[in-house]
């Protein structure tokens, strides 16, 4: 075989292995859960009025043993009450159809409640966030 017919077989390996692509990588997207955590400025918290927004959730559970509850409050927003003995961390698993789109997704803390009062705490101190 010649340098020319060498050069000729790599050069259509390698047009090969390019033209066949990852088949162990997945080509579209992939379904699964994102994770959901809440700072709070209270110790006491017993009740949490989240808004996830941003995609479409699949179902909602709870990360511990909170209890949840959730429906649909319009195109790509979801409404979820989580009640129980509530400390920040993570509160929430929501199933997607894509963990790629990750940043797409919000969640807003619309009310709070102390779980021994049921005093309605501020909101606006609350931070929650989504992650893989």
């Amino acid at each position: 075989m010649n340098r020319r017919q060498a050069t000729l077989l790599l050069a259509l390996g390698v047009s090969g292995t390019l033209a066949c692509g990852d088949k162990n990588g997945p080509s579209g997207p992939v379904a699964g859960d994102l994770t959901v955590s809440y700072s709070s400025p209270s110790v006491s918290d017993g009740a949490l009025l989240l808004l996830i927004q941003g995609g479409p959730v699949a179902s909602v559970r709870a990360a511990g043993s909170q209890q949840v509850a959730s429906a649909s409050a319009g195109v790509n927003l979801q409404r979820v009450v989580v009640t129980g003995d509530l400390t920040s961390g993570d509160i929430l698993r929501i199933a997607v159809p894509d963990v790629a789109a990750v940043a797409s997704y919000a969640v807003q803390v619309e009310a709070a409640a102390d779980r021994t009062t049921f005093s309605l705490n501020d909101p606006v101190s609350y931070r929650a966030t989504v992650r893989r």
